[in-house]
Order: C-alpha cells, then sequence, then structure tokens
C-alpha cells in the first residue's frame, strides 16, 4: 500500500512540477513528499526527478516509468474502489481532436484538474472527430452520428459548420449562388465531411459532390489553404470568426446550412462506473451549457483561451 501511496504522490508532483505543490494537494508537508519520492526512487533504483531549489524536472527514467505508473494506479483504482464511490480521483485517458481541444476542451480539462488534485489524465490527440473509437479509452470526444451500443453517446454541445472562402478568391472567382454551383469551384475537403456535401435550407436539401482540390484531416490547414485563396471549404465557424470579423473570409451561402454536427463524449459503458469519468462529464456539461448562452465577445469570460462558435 506504501507503494501505491508513493506512486500516487510521484504522478502528482510530475503533473505539477513542486513538491511543494504535490504537499498541498496530497495536504502533508513538503518532507513528506520528498521521502515518499526518495522510497520510489529507491525501491525502482532509478532518479525520478532533476531537482533544483526552485523546480523539478522528469529524468529520463522519470519519464519512461510516468505512463506505467498512471496505468498502474488506474487498474488499482478500479479494481479496490467500489462502484458506489464518489471520490474523485484516479487516472483517466482520453482521446480528443486537436482542433477543437486546443480551442475548448484542453482548458477546460486542466480546470478539472486544478479542481480535482487526485485525478490525472492522458489526453491524446486523435487526427480527427470521427477516429476509430479506442475501447480502451474512459471518454473520447467526437462527433461521430453513430456508436455502438456498448458505448453511451452524452452529447455535449452544437459544432456549427458554415461554408467559407477568402475575400481575394471571391474577388477573382466570384461566390456560388447555390450549393449545386460549387461544381464549378475550387473546393477543399475535410475528411470529417469528405466529397459529397450535403446542405439543409428552407428549399429543401441538397447533396454536392465535389471534386477536392486539397483534402485533409485537420481543421487549422484546411483553414490557412482557405486563407491562401485555394477555394472553398466548409469550416468550422469557432476556427475563423477573426477571420470573418476581419473581412479576410467571407461566410458562403448563408440561406444553406452543411450537415449539422454534435460535439459528445463517447463512453464505455462499463467506464460509466468510474466516479472522475461521471464527474468529469458532470463538468464538462455544466461548463459548456454555461458557455452557450453567452455571446461570442464575451466567452472569454466563461471558457478561457477558448473562442465561441456561432450558433445557427
Amino acid at each position: 500500500m506504501d507503494t501505491l501511496v508513493n506512486i500516487r504522490t510521484f504522478l502528482i508532483a510530475a503533473r505539477l512540477g513542486s513538491f511543494a505543490g504535490a504537499a498541498r494537494a496530497e495536504r502533508v508537508a513538503p518532507s513528506v513528499v520528498s521521502k515518499r519520492i526518495g522510497q520510489l526512487e529507491h525501491q525502482f533504483r532509478v532518479t525520478l526527478f532533476h531537482r533544483s531549489t526552485r523546480e523539478i524536472s522528469l529524468t529520463s527514467d522519470g519519464g519512461r516509468l510516468l505512463p506505467q505508473c498512471q496505468r498502474l494506479l488506474a487498474q488499482y483504482e478500479e479494481i479496490a474502489e467500489p462502484e458506489t464511490s464518489e471520490t474523485v480521483r484516479g487516472h483517466l485517458r482520453i482521446d480528443a481532436p486537436g482542433t477543437v481541444t486546443s480551442r475548448i476542451f484542453g482548458p477546460l480539462f486542466g480546470e478539472f484538474m486544478q479542481m480535482h488534485p487526485g485525478v490525472t489524465i492522458d489526453l491524446r490527440l486523435i487526427d480527427r472527430l470521427n477516429d476509430q473509437f479506442d475501447q480502451d479509452c474512459d471518454l473520447t470526444i467526437g462527433a461521430r452520428p453513430s456508436t455502438s451500443g456498448q458505448i453511451v453517446d452524452i452529447p455535449l454541445m452544437p459544432y456549427a459548420n458554415a461554408t467559407y472562402a477568402s475575400a481575394a478568391y471571391c474577388e477573382q472567382f466570384g461566390e456560388p449562388d447555390h450549393p449545386h454551383r460549387l461544381t464549378e469551384h475550387s473546393c477543399l475537403a475535410s475528411l470529417l465531411y469528405g466529397n459529397v456535401w450535403h446542405f439543409y435550407s428552407e428549399n429543401g436539401d441538397f447533396a454536392v459532390t465535389v471534386q477536392p482540390r486539397f483534402q485533409v484531416n485537420d481543421a487549422l490547414v484546411l483553414r490557412e489553404a482557405v486563407r491562401q485563396g485555394l477555394g472553398i471549404a466548409v469550416l468550422p465557424s469557432i476556427l475563423v470568426t477573426d477571420d470573418v470579423a476581419s473581412g479576410e473570409f467571407v461566410r458562403l451561402l448563408p440561406d444553406f446550412r452543411p450537415l449539422p454536427l454534435w460535439l459528445k463524449a463517447m463512453v464505455p459503458r462499463q467506464r460509466m462506473l468510474k466516479p472522475n469519468v461521471r464527474e468529469l462529464i458532470a463538468f464538462l456539461q455544466a461548463r459548456l451549457t454555461t458557455a452557450q448562452d453567452h455571446s461570442p465577445v464575451d466567452l472569454w469570460n466563461v471558457l478561457p483561451h477558448a473562442q465561441q462558435p456561432e450558433f445557427r
């Protein structure tokens, strides 16, 4: 049991980068943290941290052992904690798309760890919103329309998209007035939407097959291609708020909405028994519901370092 306590202290110290911070999180004296780390180093026969008077950093051995200790502690807590326990601690493995994580979820995960110092997170960025689901994950952020019966889907927020081009492109080639006109233009595609773009309007629904000049699985790269005037793309509105405000980007086909998407938390059914998973989901739902009640201007007061998408 002492080894598990020492491992937990090691993980917290590594995350906070400070023995003093770990001592506050564990509510013990800094000398206790130092003693626990020393015991672990003696047991493992390695040096886990480079120490200075102001900070600590992982050694190569510490970095090598960190993910192994995270898995070990997570497995122990799954076995040892009763399913009815409301203790919010332990390790979480999360897969999430890079773009929405940098804009929305990354700061929220950090805030959640500040609220619960006993929680550690292994966050891995996936290529796109509809990547294959990994059953070993506690939680995956995505926008796939459906999942298997063993996965619980929890809607978190709408993920607004629209059709955009640069002002320079529109000046040179004009603006399409109907989705069918997109076949006359240079189109840039994401793997999320593919080559068949669906649009919805009061006058009916339309599907257009485009022949993309450029196709990529990263929305930030796609936005840069639009900025360079290479063509028209369906982009997350969250990424282009400043570009539209400055006049560099033009929103096209305002009466035709692309396929609506929702960002969801997808959780293996058995992982819903973990108190830290349930608490994280409740936290995300509460914060994102609050965010949707605010305008893009004041969202910075609600979600640190994130921008609000347009909800239409």
